[in-house]
């Protein structure tokens, strides 16, 4: 078969970068124009581009008329909707010919195992859930199965964990709310009791004004530690010099748990007798560096040696810690059954009778979704926030309020209640009782104070308060 584009055996550098941006850009797919061409929007662009797949692939943005090679948007339809994984020879070619087009359309890029995984199941086979209220003539909502996506951006659902809604007359799929709000605004629709139609089966999705009551509810999702700057490790404190939050790069020791260090202290030695992992951003892997920070030359940053993820000391919330993170009962009325409000882990509403943990970030989950990931890790699942660690103890004893004058009378002396009244949201947690074992050589900076030096410190507080 006569071929118009070079083969390539290798991808160039400007085809590798654009890759590196279609896998980090979310893109929107507004429309089809039968199995190869694609309308797209880019999240945050007013412009649309038309992507078609062929020999040579063509697209109308800026970048492919000038470089005339596969652009970020010819990439996330080759990476992300037709799931060529991005070593493979498809992935960065100038054009695909009628054979290798097929290939791509019928999966058969990929192993058979591969396929299993990734394919969504077949309508028939897969499980549905009632839903609460569920209107007249609706269908059930289906189940999140590990591998689906979302129609419109093309991203994993379990794993981009923003809130999702579903088609309610059709095939009852699920779709991010944030991308059918895309999607209706490509529909124009001018009435509010207008019918959205479903990306996916074109039947009606649900009313313009129920999705625009989700999007307004999913909104109160998204809480102001998220859209902090990725760079600041929200609730890590260098265990050196007390800075809080560390921003920049952060270290964790590999062996004693809570024991992290900002950039300056690392290069000046600190805790020396332990290797330490570090990460820039803080929902990164931590990368093991150096064995020996210090003896780098100043103002040098450290590299890791290499590219593997490593496991570092774990630091579990402690159980009483946990215990006192509050959590409720879904009522009837309560504000959490609102459309659009839900779990961020398992992308389900919160059903009345349930029980819900707010975290000291404010977001809020099923407490059977979020406590078994507290156990393990000490940081919010959603934007990293670490809540507890036991060097900020001391500012959350001044920070206390009048109602722990009773708590100190009453269950000072009951170690399983001396938590529960000094919960102050945004703010680690230290617990006296939960001892943290430092290793051998290791820093120990664990304040000890017996039940009436803790009194005496608060006691001029509280006078003040009941004065």
């Amino acid at each position: 078969m006569f071929r118009k584009t070079t083969w390539r055996n290798t991808v160039s550098d400007g085809v590798s970068f654009h890759q590196d941006q279609a896998l980090n850009t979310t893109i929107f797919l507004l429309r089809s124009y039968g199995p190869t061409g694609f309308l797209l929007r880019e999240e945050g662009e007013a412009r649309n581009v038309k992507v078609c797949l062929g020999d040579p692939h063509t697209c109308t943005c800026l970048v492919f008329i000038k470089e005339q090679e596969p652009c970020k948007h010819i990439c996330w339809v080759l990476l992300r909707k037709f799931r060529i994984p991005r070593e493979h020879e498809y992935s960065f070619q100038h054009g695909l010919v009628e054979r290798q087009i097929l290939e791509v359309l019928h999966g058969l890029h990929q192993t058979k195992t591969h396929r299993m995984e990734t394919d969504p199941p077949a309508a028939s086979g897969t499980p549905s859930q009632p839903v609460t209220g569920q209107e007249a003539g609706s269908v059930c909502r289906k189940v999140i199965q590990a591998q689906d996506v979302c129609p419109i951006c093309q991203e994993e659902l379990l794993e981009k964990k923003l809130p999702v809604s579903y088609c309610r007359f059709g095939c009852g799929n699920n779709v991010h709310i944030s991308c059918m709000k895309v999607w209706a605004d490509h529909q124009k629709l001018s009435d509010r009791e207008e019918m959205v139609k479903c990306p996916l089966c074109r039947e009606e999705f649900s009313s313009l004004k129920l999705l625009q009551e989700q999007v307004k509810n999913a909104a109160k999702l998204f809480t102001a530690p998220e859209r902090e700057k990725p760079d600041r490790h929200l609730g890590v404190v260098c265990h050196i010099c007390r800075a809080c939050p560390v921003t920049g790069k952060c270290f964790k020791c590999t062996v004693c748990s809570y024991l992290y260090l900002c950039e300056d202290c690392s290069k000046r030695g600190c805790h020396p007798q332990h290797q330490f992992a570090s990460r820039t951003k803080r929902r990164d892997k931590w990368h093991l560096v150096a064995e020996s920070l210090s003896d780098e030359p100043n103002g040098a940053t450290s590299q890791p040696i290499n590219d593997s993820i490593i496991p570092v000391a774990a630091d579990p919330l402690p159980e009483n810690v946990l215990g006192c993170l509050p959590a409720v009962r879904v009522r009837s009325g309560s504000r959490l059954l609102d459309e659009g409000q839900q779990c961020r882990i398992c992308l389900q509403n919160f059903n009345p009778g349930q029980r819900v943990r707010t975290l000291p970030c404010h977001h809020k989950f099923h407490m059977d979704c979020v406590d078994g990931i507290l156990r393990k890790s000490n940081s919010c699942p959603l934007d990293g926030y670490v809540i507890y660690n036991p060097l900020t103890w001391r500012t959350s004893e001044r920070k206390t309020s009048h109602k722990l004058a009773s708590c100190l009378s009453s269950d000072f002396a009951k170690p399983e209640h001396n938590l529960k009244d000094l919960f102050i949201p945004g703010v680690a947690l230290r617990d006296r009782n939960t001892k943290t074992a430092p290793s051998h050589g290791s820093l120990n900076l664990e304040v000890h104070a017996d039940q009436n030096q803790a009194t005496q410190l608060l006691w001029p507080f509280l006078a003040g308060k009941l004065d």
